[in-house]
């Protein structure tokens, strides 16, 4: 008797083993298939037999904050780095756009650092729109910038501020 419950307690495990790969692998597949076009598919969308389409090879990317001014813009951006490190990475990025007559320019791409790719998060973010002075000099230079905290860890909480310039 004793043999018999063990034999099904390892069927019950084979069973709950299977339900979780599923539960992983379907919304993977889920979210491949409802990707817009010119998004990065889920990467696990692979395992699902997938066409090997660009998209399914470009790194996933997260918007984390946008911040619209007159004449400046700034989209902060997480990128998840390759690897299968326990705790995966992800590079941050503040791309600086300027008003032009035709839309937003790119100036820059800033980067931020390397943070946790699933704890990453924004604590503040505050842009500045440099203004002309009002003397005209030459001398003084005038820059657009950020000033960013994002989140180490939950447990940890925010890192100091960092700040970039665009010119």
């Amino acid at each position: 008797m004793q043999l018999n419950l063990k034999a099904r307690a390892g069927r019950r495990l084979a069973c709950c083993v299977a339900l979780a790969t599923s539960a992983i692998l379907l919304p993977a597949g889920a979210l491949a298939a409802t990707a817009a076009p010119g998004t990065p598919a889920h990467p696990a969308a692979a395992a699902l037999g997938s066409s090997g389409s660009a998209a399914a090879t470009r790194p996933q990317r997260r918007q984390l904050a946008v911040t619209t001014l007159t004449s400046f813009k700034v989209v902060l951006t997480a990128t998840r780095l390759p690897g299968t490190t326990p705790g995966p990475m992800a590079t941050v990025t503040a791309a600086g756009y300027r008003n032009a007559s035709h839309g937003w320019k790119l100036i820059a791409r800033k980067q931020i650092g390397e943070w946790f790719w699933y704890s990453v998060g924004v604590c503040s973010f505050t842009v500045t729109q440099s203004k002309p002075s009002a003397t005209g000099s030459p001398s003084m230079v005038q820059w657009d910038s950020i000033t960013v905290r994002l989140s180490v860890d939950p447990s940890i909480g925010c890192a100091p501020p960092i700040t970039r310039h665009w010119r």
